[in-house]
């Protein structure tokens, strides 16, 4: 299950846009790190999303950044680079035609999850 953690930046975001962006991530990152292993198929509900607001405390002028903890493997890493580009391009379809930019990085690790 991979964690998304959200960060909404700084400078004023519009709220309609910014909760568009939230709302489409689930979809969007599960078909961009979805993969052929068998604990690698993703769906929408398997993505976690934690949105973080900013605080005086935060260095940094991007307006949204976007980290992904997901688990690696093999099949997924082979081709990080085009998974992370997919995701970048559907955010960008997004925020067309605004002045809201900001990253995606995809972080994978060995890992194991459990419910309880």
């Amino acid at each position: 299950m991979p964690l998304v953690v959200v960060n909404k930046g700084k400078p004023w975001i519009p709220e309609e846009l910014f909760s568009g962006l939230i709302r489409r991530l689930p979809e969007i990152i599960a078909g961009a790190l979805t993969c052929e292993n068998p604990d690698g198929k993703l769906l929408p509900a398997d993505i976690e999303i934690w949105v973080r607001e900013p605080n005086k405390y935060d260095v940094g002028s991007e307006k949204i950044q976007i980290v992904i903890f997901a688990s690696s493997f093999p099949e997924r890493a082979v081709d990080l680079k085009v998974r992370q580009e997919a995701i970048e391009d559907r955010i960008k379809e997004i925020l067309q035609g605004t002045n809201v930019h900001g990253w995606v990085w995809i972080r994978l690790a060995e890992s194991s999850f459990g419910e309880f």
